[in-house]
């Protein structure tokens, strides 16, 4: 079980309510099932140009982005900035935090990982090695419902995803 401050919890959702049609990233981080911090990261993907999409996205969903406007593509799907990213983990590693969380919301779909996500996360394995970083969770915030978010965790291991229990404390 991972416990969310309610704090951080609220602040997520907040995060992702601020930037609706648009998903929010960011990433939380703690030890022992404990978050203790958040760090908001900037969605660039409505900033990208399609050269700078095709390195972050397999050919089908660029297609699929190619048809939309940039402020469109950032309705569904997002990249977190390097430079934000690289602040976060320079700080969980100085306070030597062992629990990373990545987060992103769902505007209009529900909170479990999108076969794109599924996608980035296995990608991202292929870098986390010469990161030196521990093995992150992936926490789905989904607006569907926008008077009741849901918040929902995953490990995305082989290309599969499973529940892990959070809970707000």
């Amino acid at each position: 079980m991972i416990s969310i401050p309610a704090h951080i919890w609220d602040d997520m959702i907040s995060h992702a309510r601020s930037l609706d049609p648009h998903e929010c990233c960011g990433v939380l981080a703690g030890k022992d099932g404990e978050i203790s911090e958040q760090y908001r990261i900037t969605n660039i993907l409505a900033t990208m140009s399609e050269e700078e999409l095709a390195t972050f996205f397999e050919k089908g969903k660029l297609s699929d982005l190619k048809n939309l406007s940039p402020e469109q593509r950032a309705d569904i799907a997002f990249i977190m900035d390097m430079g934000d990213f690289s602040a976060a983990v320079k700080d969980i590693r100085q306070k030597e935090f062992t629990l990373p969380i990545f987060y992103h919301s769902h505007t209009s779909s529900p909170a479990r990982p999108s076969d794109t996500d599924i996608q980035k996360a296995m990608d991202f394995e292929d870098m986390r090695d010469k990161l030196n970083f521990p093995e992150p969770l992936h926490l789905i915030i989904s607006l569907e419902d926008k008077a009741n978010p849901v918040l929902r965790a995953y490990r995305i291991q082989n290309s599969l995803s499973s529940e892990v229990a959070i809970q707000k404390k």
